[in-house]
């Protein structure tokens, strides 16, 4: 034992300076065979702990690390083992600056990020309802027409960032005919309208699709008819009665073929010769036939008293 003792005394000096010497030459070696290295890192910026009901918007989408390593670190390493992380935790709607907190592997030294910091938009996600508004484009088949156009919900919520759900003043879908001779139902699909008339994106329109029915009617036609004046009454005693005209003697109707299939004339509303005893000139209203309009509701008939 004490000649172990002795063994380990003798020379202490020029073996610790040898032991010294060693780890230095160590040391040396190896960073010249695993030198430390620069580089650099760019990355997406996370949010971590957002409030739910807010939509999130910011000034910069990613960040990029100035690291300093091993260079045997660095060629064990990926982009993705590196994050930044915003935390919003507490936050509510408005404008905020929050620090990018860097998290990056083990033996890894941070130099330096091209920012620190992110302006973040927080803004209340709401849903709101809207009118539907459906265009029809296209012609049916020949002598038919749309009677009605008539979508499952008259109104439909859109859902998103405030400042986009309030400028929404409809949603719209288009359906196209195509010579189509009976009714019919489609799916359509609906886009949000803002008050300028524009397509708005990044809303979501609940539901994004509806089931819209098409009802068909034929069609309209016009037809020429003669107008027939109607008189009613007696003249005074010792008047007779002359000429009877009426101006225009024709008007142009439209409705269905049906309809106007059994029309020949068009009469006046009835007007008395009780009590007239000269000439006359008036506007009388025609009568017209149920589904059918006229060029003209009213005409004018001249009718001529004579004495005995």
């Amino acid at each position: 034992m004490i000649n172990l003792q002795n063994l380990f005394r003798k020379n202490l000096p020029a073996k610790i300076l040898a032991l010294i010497a060693s780890v230095i030459m160590w040391g040396y070696v190896m960073n010249e065979e695993n030198p430390a290295v620069n580089a650099k890192f760019t990355v997406p910026i996370e949010i971590v702990n957002a409030p739910e009901g807010y939509d999130v918007s910011m000034n910069l989408k990613e960040v990029t690390f100035k690291v300093r390593a091993t260079r045997a670190l660095m060629a064990s390493v990926h982009e993705n083992d590196f994050k930044a992380v915003i935390d919003l935790s507490g936050n509510t709607e408005g404008d905020y600056e929050s620090k990018i907190k860097a998290v990056i592997p083990q033996g890894f030294e941070l130099l330096g990020m091209s920012d620190d910091t992110v302006k973040v938009t927080m803004e209340s996600l709401i849903a709101h309802g809207v009118p539907v508004d459906i265009t029809v484009m296209g012609k049916a088949a020949q002598g038919m027409e749309v009677a009605n156009v008539k979508p499952a919900q008259q109104y439909v919520n859109v859902y998103g960032p405030r400042h986009l759900v309030e400028s929404i003043s409809k949603v719209s879908g288009k359906i196209k005919l195509s010579d189509n001779t009976a009714d019919f139902t489609m799916r359509v699909k609906l886009s949000a309208i803002s008050s300028e008339g524009e397509v708005v994106n990044n809303l979501a329109v609940l539901p994004g699709e509806l089931d819209v029915t098409v009802q068909l009617e034929p069609g309209k036609i016009n037809k020429i008819v003669p107008v027939r004046p109607v008189l009613v009454g007696i003249l005074p005693e010792g008047h007779v009665l002359g000429d009877v005209r009426v101006q225009p003697v024709q008007l142009e109707l439209s409705g269905t073929a049906k309809v106007l299939d059994g029309i020949k004339s068009l009469d006046t509303l009835p007007v008395s010769l009780a009590g007239m005893t000269a000439t006359t000139t008036q506007e009388v209203e025609v009568s017209l036939p149920e589904g059918t309009e006229a060029s003209s509701k009213k005409v004018t008939l001249s009718i001529e008293i004579h004495n005995k």
